[in-house]
């Protein structure tokens, strides 16, 4: 009979323990119709459904062969909550952080006085990177449709390179790959004098370098 009666205590409190693991789940998730509340439902269920569950059979492994009570009942459903409130945490903080990191990827770029023209990828673009020594390397790409700032172009060095700044940081981009940008001169940065065309190094079309 005590061992009924300490399985239905673990039941409990696996039951309890399921609805704020559930809430945490389901802190990110967006209310965008029915689909999504099939998605919060079916977590809900498997949340408080599997802590109902797991909580009386851990429970029973911990006491199997013990003299049970009330106060070794407790004292095991206890940590048993806070090993489940737990993993539906460290749960939340993945979701946080890779949040986070599609809000910073949707970020648009911002002119400044360093980086004052904007303009819009037309096709994948090679990137390149300049060693102290001066070398040039190959780095990331631009993907299509990705802003970037112009800050400047070297048009008397080889090769010829223009200075950005895209989503992923500053970069370099070859002379090849000018005319594969469009200018967006009411993205430029206020009082900005707008550049003519993505020939950098024509007369009267030279951003500061």
């Amino acid at each position: 009979m005590k061992r009924l009666a300490s399985l239905a205590l673990f039941g409990l409190s696996g039951f309890a323990t399921g609805f704020p693991v559930t809430a945490i789940l389901l802190l990110f998730v967006p209310r965008c119709g029915y689909d999504c509340e099939n998605h919060s439902i079916g977590v809900a269920f498997l949340s408080i459904v599997g802590c109902t569950v797991a909580f009386p059979l851990i429970g029973y492994l911990f006491t199997r062969g013990t003299r049970l009570s009330l106060l070794r009942t407790v004292a095991i459903s206890g940590p048993l909550a806070c090993v489940a409130i737990a993993a539906a945490g460290v749960h939340y903080v993945f979701e946080l952080r890779e949040l986070y990191g599609r809000a910073e990827a949707a970020r648009p770029v911002v002119p400044d006085f360093d980086f004052m023209y904007m303009a819009i990828a037309k096709r994948n673009v090679q990137t390149y990177t300049k060693t102290k020594s001066g070398v040039v390397k190959r780095a990331s790409i631009i993907p299509q449709w990705q802003r970037c700032l112009i800050g400047g172009a070297w048009c008397d060095k080889q090769p010829r390179l223009a200075h950005m700044r895209c989503k992923s940081g500053v970069v370099y981009v070859a002379e090849s790959d000018w005319k594969a940008f469009s200018l967006i001169p009411q993205e430029n940065l206020k009082g900005a004098i707008d550049m003519t065309s993505m020939d950098l190094c024509a007369p009267d079309n030279v951003p500061d370098p």
